[in-house]
């Protein structure tokens, strides 16, 4: 037999250092599966639920879709037109009998009103049990004027269709309807007429969910919830049940808000619990918008709980929870006989070779070492990184391959983990995290020594900080350098960044990363012509030293032919490049800052976007950190009073008088005082956050108006405040909304709001462009185009817009009396008197300019010769003082 003579007690240790673990190992994987079994019974319980909410919402969007197409039959009609143009007893009794047809046809729908302009029923036709359908005569009628149906839709542009919660009523006898109320306001031109609505059986289009969900084989549970969260339906419940839990989905589970609102479908798992949503949204025609903004009605939620996956799905393994332990007792059985049998020896071999096996196939660079440190084993991964073959590696020391920075490392279950530095067989150096293994003997004794060497997650500053912190000489980071700067010899450090890093990440895996990372730090020595080691932190910050070099242009050149080089693919690769240079002795005084300030000029690079070579300097520092400071404090500036709107007064040429004013943003910070609008603006628009400045600028701008508004109409009867709108506010129709119900809450009177737009915003998209400026002038806004004459050559387009006013940009005054400058401005006003449009100088600082702008007939100007932007309350003592004494 192999074990003869072995003892007893050499048996059981096998058994307990094989088969135990074996056994383990079996439950373990057992366990896994079960995981992954429950994994899949729940995404295929998903899929039902993802299924499920699809279909309901479908068929309440279809019905409601069909609520709104009845709605629009009668808003659209001939009776109601014909009302509008002759409001008389006569049109109103045909538009009351179309009511009464159409109630007649459709029986989900319980009422039809017409409401005048003070809130009084004109007509209520209504559908009572047994399909009797009633006028309502003139002492049934209702005063709604304080109504929410009247309040809300009142205020409402054209074409803005108002929706109510779903609500019961009491009907007249004694039964109980849920309704949904629909109503759109009426208006001739831009009087307002009335309100037409309509009250739809909420039933008829909620009562599918009750009927989806008693088709279900598995107890998944569907609930309707509305914007606040509260379930207006359970798929158990009848409908006449709405809201008749009082449950708040959000209540119960805090964190489900988030995850609802984070896209209009998905799966969410929450604790223990797995959700599954799909948006609902009113379904209206293109034209047709509605209140409150463009937001979903309900949200459809299907949930169920993890530790319920076994009872929904009914597999084997989940339901019988022993069956793994009777497969581990077996295996241990099996295993405790088969180690008679073999040597322990002939396990270790085995499990070695398994070892090797996987370790060729893993992805990180792993090298295997014996107990004094020299190789026995890499994998393919460790070859690529270092540069050598298999073949040449064993038998070498591990040290001679690596630099380990060690003054921070994790120590964990006798693994240690550590920036360390592998020299490629080029000379390149690659910055890797290093973690360490060590395998004992039975005596305690090292007998292994496992190294994975994976991709760094350390900055330059981070490297820096622990060379300066080594307890070993610290210049053993960067000996070459440190020997150079000791010399006293020039050396200037460039920092190669990969702009779009992510995007390359997403197009290779780890491996072909690294081949890549070797290929372009060889290109860069290369096309530098460096003597010394590119230094790779990591996938996308490259550095590399040139000695004998100063921060000129010759070296400029150098780094602009480097950016350049790369603009055509590398290895089939698009590849954008930002590059920083500091110098030592001329910017940095050591070799650590001399690394930093080069990373921090390539990010400045970044920052300007400008794919130009940025050199390092004290007003690079400055500007980085002055950015850093501004991109920090805009972190809830719009909740202080640092922000702040001033005026800039627009006068009339001929008569002299305050006739307008336009709204500029001003910051002044506590700490980094008066912070400019090109200075945040592109950060506000990098993060995405310019409908937040927008919101700000339009409640401050109506707010200012009709605080001031007798005081304006009395003084400046023609005022108009002007506001800037940036291409993503002008796009954004919750913006545009906004303006308007702002306008309508505030009662602020016609044309005094302008907005203002660039040449560039106006003429993106001609058609959506005018579109967009017809909503707004319906609504009693004015557009001005800003900066005229800086973005197109071509007038022609004037003619296709609908402006009222065209401002001509201040560098074509300030060129005055230069002989092209004259001719614009003429040009303009003869266009302008075309198209009908007022004409306005910008940025007007000298006497002689006005008198030019008198002498051919330009309507207003604005600028430094009256007056800066001021405050809210100085821009008023302005009119007093201007418009009165005149």
């Amino acid at each position: 037999m192999v074990f003869q003579g072995k003892s007893p007690k050499r048996i059981l240790r096998l058994m307990l250092l094989i088969v135990l673990p074996l056994a383990v190992v079996c439950f373990t994987l057992l366990l896994g599966y079960e995981q992954s079994v429950i994994a899949q019974a729940s995404l295929k319980l998903q899929a039902e639920q993802q299924r499920g909410t699809l279909i309901i919402t479908n068929q309440i969007e279809s019905v409601f879709s069909q609520y709104v197409s009845d709605l629009l039959v009668v808003y659209n009609s001939n009776e109601f037109s014909r009302y509008a143009q002759e409001p008389n007893e006569a049109t109103l009794l045909d538009f009351a009998r179309l009511f009464v047809r159409i109630t007649t046809q459709k029986e989900y729908i319980y009422h039809q009103r017409f409401i005048d302009t003070q809130g009084k029923e004109r007509i209520q036709v209504d559908r009572n049990p047994g399909s009797f359908i009633t006028l309502a005569s003139d002492e049934e009628l209702q005063d709604l004027g304080k109504s929410e149906l009247f309040l809300r839709t009142r205020n409402l542009a054209p074409r803005v269709l108002y929706i109510s919660k779903v609500f019961d009523e009491d009907g007249v006898y004694g039964t109980s309807n849920s309704l949904i109320t629909l109503a759109l306001p009426a208006y001739r031109g831009s009087v307002f007429l009335g309100i037409v609505a309509i009250d739809f059986d909420a039933c008829f289009m909620l009562s599918f969910l009750k009927d989806y969900q008693s088709t279900l084989d598995k107890d998944l549970g569907f609930v309707l919830i509305d914007a606040q969260g509260t379930v207006v339906l359970s798929g158990q419940g009848d409908c006449t049940e709405l809201y008749a839990t009082d449950r708040n989905l959000y209540a119960e589970v805090p964190n489900l808000l988030t995850a609802l609102y984070a896209s209009d479908q998905g799966t969410s798992i929450i604790g223990k619990s797995v959700y599954t949503h799909q948006a609902i949204y009113p379904r209206t025609s293109e034209r047709l918008s509605w209140t409150p903004g463009r937001v979903r009605l309900w949200t459809l939620v299907s949930t169920y709980e993890i530790a319920e996956v076994p009872h929904l799905t009914h597999e084997f393994l989940l339901s019988h929870d022993s069956v793994k332990y009777a497969i581990t007792a077996l295996v241990f059985i099996l295993g405790s006989l088969l180690v008679v049998f073999y040597q322990i020896r002939v396990g270790d071999k085995q499990q070695m070779r398994i070892s090797s096996l996987v370790a060729d196939y893993a992805t990180n660079g792993i090298v295997v070492c014996d107990a004094k440190g020299n190789i026995t084993f890499c994998n393919e991964a460790f070859e690529e990184l270092s540069g050598y073959q298999q073949n040449e590696l064993i038998g070498k020391s591990s040290f001679k391959l690596r630099q380990d920075l060690q003054v921070v490392a994790h120590t964990r279950q006798q693994m240690e983990e550590h920036p360390a530095w592998v020299f490629h067989r080029s000379g390149n150096k690659f910055l890797t995290s290093l973690s360490i293994t060590h395998l004992y003997t039975r005596q305690n004794k090292r007998e292994h020594t496992v190294e994975v060497y994976s991709p760094s997650r350390w900055t330059p500053s981070d490297i820096n900080q622990l060379c300066e912190l080594a307890n070993h000489d610290p210049s053993q980071c960067f000996s070459t350098i440190f020997s150079l700067v000791s010399e006293g010899k020039s050396v200037s450090c460039l920092c190669i960044k990969v702009q779009n890093s992510k995007e390359i990440g997403m197009q290779l895996n780890q491996s072909e990363r690294v081949k890549f990372s070797l290929n372009f730090a060889s290109t860069l020595s290369n096309l530098l012509g460096s003597t010394l080691a590119v230094h790779a932190f990591s996938f996308d910050s490259y550095f590399v030293f040139l000695k004998d070099c100063e921060l000129n242009e010759s070296l400029s050149k150098k780094m602009q032919l480097l950016i350049n080089a790369f603009q055509e693919p590398f290895n089939t690769l698009d590849i954008r490049l930002d590059c920083g240079a500091s110098n030592y002795p001329s910017t940095s005084s050591n070799v650590f800052d001399l690394l930093v300030d080069a990373y921090l000029a390539s990010q400045m690079g970044e920052k300007l976007k400008s794919a130009r070579p940025v050199f390092y300097t004290s007003e690079v520092r400055k500007q980085f950190q002055r950015q850093t400071a501004i991109r920090e404090a805009l972190v809830g500036v719009f909740n202080t009073d640092q922000i702040k709107l001033f005026y800039q007064a627009q006068l009339s040429v001929q008569t002299g008088l305050i006739i307008g004013a336009e709204a500029l943003i001003r910051w002044e910070s506590p700490t980094l005082g008066t912070i400019r609008p090109d200075e945040f603006l592109p950060i506000l628009q990098e993060q995405q956050q310019l409908d937040q400045l927008g919101r700000f600028v339009i409640t401050q701008s109506i707010q200012f108006m009709s605080q001031n508004l007798e005081y304006l109409q009395t003084n400046c009867p023609n005022f108009s405040l002007s506001i800037n709108l940036s291409p993503e506010e002008f796009s954004n129709p919750v913006i545009i909304d906004l303006l308007g119900s702002q306008l309508r809450e505030y009662h602020i009177p016609d044309n005094f709001l302008t907005v203002e737009l660039t040449e560039h915003t106006a003429i993106e998209n001609l058609t959506s462009a005018n579109f967009i400026l017809e909503k707004m002038h319906a609504q009693g806004i004015a557009i001005a185009i800003d900066d005229f004459g800086t973005g197109f050559s071509s007038l022609s387009y004037l003619m296709e817009l609908s402006i009222d006013m065209i401002k001509i940009d201040r560098s074509f005054i300030s060129r005055y009396p230069d002989s092209q400058s004259i001719t614009i401005y003429k040009t303009v006003l003869l266009l302008a008197k075309v198209v009908g449009a007022t004409v306005l100088a910008e940025g007007v600082e000298r006497k002689d300019e006005l008198a030019f702008l008198k002498e051919i007939g330009c309507d207003q100007y604005q600028g430094y010769l009256f007056s800066k932007a001021v405050d809210g309350a100085t821009f008023l003592k302005q009119i007093e003082q201007v418009n009165q004494k005149t």
